[in-house]
């Protein structure tokens, strides 16, 4: 049987004070815990401050990102922050295989214009603020690709349900429009079966994988709208988050056995020919330090139960 590979969503704590000590701690502490597609652990800030720096119209009061106006990329996308570190990783380790994380339009403008819109745009639903932010962030999935990384648009804000989701899944086409399709993701957290979210992800055209959560109190229901004749139809490829990331103690984390079992459940629904890699269910920075090695640990045990 073919060993399935495991990933994770992209933030782990940070390891270090200097960023690159950082990034080398990271993935050495993903090769120890046997994940196969690495992240850059996101070692720098938080998944909306990246962008402060590289998009005009982003900025930050008392903290915290805000809408100044237009957006749009500022300067070249080889000085994105990301865009550095990755080039720092191909340096020391040029043929691992590597993903980078990219927050989608919608989730990167809701959340710095929900603290304020200076100007240029009239309000949170101005759709010409999550339109400026996808074609800011096309060039940058563009240079990540053309290092050889693997590019996932994280939207977890998508399945909240919007009045124009179907024009805000579009934009995620036109983000990975210019990157070979199998290089592309979309990771969405919640519960995909609402409002109609994953049949609009399904009918991207320029995204191969798709990653959601299942074992999260929230994420549960997800299972029940896998179909494999879908994913088969629109040649889509699954990623499993298959372990929650919200424990409170060692005793909830859950256990290879549950973890093993969860993935069968998927496999049964769309075949293990459809699930790119098994995952927690979202990323780790929040995730109490102790608890992180034990959730990995479990998630590779749990894979490795797989029938």
């Amino acid at each position: 049987m073919t060993r399935l590979e495991t990933t994770t969503i992209g933030s782990l704590y940070r390891f270090s004070e200097d960023p690159r000590e950082s990034i080398d701690n990271a993935l050495a502490f993903q090769r120890e815990h046997g994940l196969d597609l690495l992240t850059d652990g996101e070692q720098r800030t938080d998944m909306v401050s990246y962008f402060a720096e590289s998009l005009a119209g982003l900025g930050v009061e008392s903290g915290m990102p805000i809408i100044t106006g237009k957006i749009s990329l500022h300067g070249s996308s080889k000085d994105f922050s990301k865009v550095k570190d990755l080039k720092y990783i191909r340096s020391k380790h040029p043929d691992i295989p590597i993903k980078v994380a990219l927050t989608g339009p919608t989730t990167l403008g809701m959340t710095c214009g929900s603290r304020k819109i200076e100007s240029y745009y009239e309000g949170l639903t101005d759709f010409r603020l999550y339109e400026d932010i996808a074609s800011a962030l096309a060039p940058l999935a563009e240079e990540i690709a053309n290092l050889g990384g693997h590019v996932q648009v994280d939207e977890p804000f998508l399945s909240q349900g919007y009045r124009d989701l179907k024009e805000r899944v579009a934009l995620l086409d036109e983000i990975t429009s210019r990157i070979p399709r199998e290089r592309a993701s979309v990771h969405v957290c919640g519960n995909v079966g609402r409002y109609g979210v994953l049949d609009l992800l399904l009918g991207l055209e320029n995204v191969s994988v798709l990653s959601f959560g299942f074992a999260g109190r929230q994420e549960r229901p997800n299972i029940f709208v896998l179909r494999r004749e879908e994913f088969e139809g629109a040649d889509k490829m699954l990623g499993a988050g298959c372990i929650a990331v919200t424990p409170l103690s060692e005793e909830g984390v859950d256990s290879p056995k549950a973890v093993g079992k969860l993935l069968q459940d998927i496999v049964n629904r769309v075949g293990l020919e459809r699930i790119a890699y098994a995952h927690p269910d979202c990323g780790l920075r929040a995730t109490s330090k102790s608890l992180v090695p034990i959730i990995l640990a479990n998630l590779r045990a749990g894979v490795n139960l797989l029938a």
